[in-house]
């Protein structure tokens, strides 16, 4: 059984308590986009020891392994030699904090093109329309990576508890529109960025795979949705 919680967003004022669903395809997506989500916020201890472990592309796997579509993982680790404070350092660096001018790889999907207040004003349309707000517990901007990945992993929980095929189709149909015009439009962006940001490989895999999944996923969904 996958243990799903909310983080970065709550509902009605309030946080989601955690619950288990059932392993099928849905919620396989619902696991990868919670563990995505870790690995694009600052790493806490456990992020560190799995990196150091190389244990990030094993658990996305075990996450994904019932995806109604083929996609490789691969896997990320870092150098014994590398502290936990080095390692939260190297993630401000590249994508909170930066040397000078800002981070070279902002995770903000408003920082890629256009008015940043408009892209999170539509952002945060997405989000109330299902009764969303971000989390006053976990203050992130509604446009963070982190932030827009637990919005995928929202409306696919609400696609795998919804009672009527109906009610699916309208997630569904959700999901694709966040994917089409925020997630899969900024994020390769960022992950040009990240590499233009001569960081370590690690960082360069857990973007890669957030973009490439992210396009995976869409592409699935689309190919649902006219089926």
């Amino acid at each position: 059984m996958f243990v799903y919680s909310l983080a970065g967003l709550q509902v009605d004022g309030g946080a989601l308590p955690e619950m288990e669903l059932p392993d099928n395809e849905v919620t396989a997506r619902t696991g990868v986009y919670q563990l995505l989500a870790r690995l694009v916020s600052v790493p806490d201890e456990d992020a560190y020891t799995a990196a150091l472990a190389g244990e990030w592309g094993d658990r996305l796997t075990d996450a994904g392994k019932l995806l109604g579509f083929p996609f490789s993982f691969g896997n990320g680790t870092i150098d014994a030699s590398v502290s936990r404070e080095d390692f939260q350092a190297e993630f401000l660096r590249v994508f909170e904090v930066g040397a000078t001018g800002g981070p070279p790889a902002s995770l903000f999907g408003g920082a890629y093109g256009g008015d940043r207040m408009q892209r999170l004003e539509e952002v945060v349309r997405f989000y109330e329309y299902f009764g969303l707000t971000t989390s006053a517990e976990d203050p992130r901007p509604a446009d963070h990576l982190a932030t827009e990945l637990e919005f995928m992993k929202y409306l696919t929980f609400k696609e795998a508890v919804s009672p009527s095929p109906r009610l699916q189709t309208s997630y569904r149909r959700a999901q694709h529109d966040f994917l089409e015009r925020q997630l899969t439009g900024w994020v390769p962006k960022l992950a040009e960025k990240t590499h233009e940001a001569k960081t370590w490989p690690y960082w360069e895999w857990v973007v890669d795979t957030v973009a490439g999944f992210a396009a995976a996923d869409s592409q699935y969904v689309s190919g649902v949705l006219v089926g």
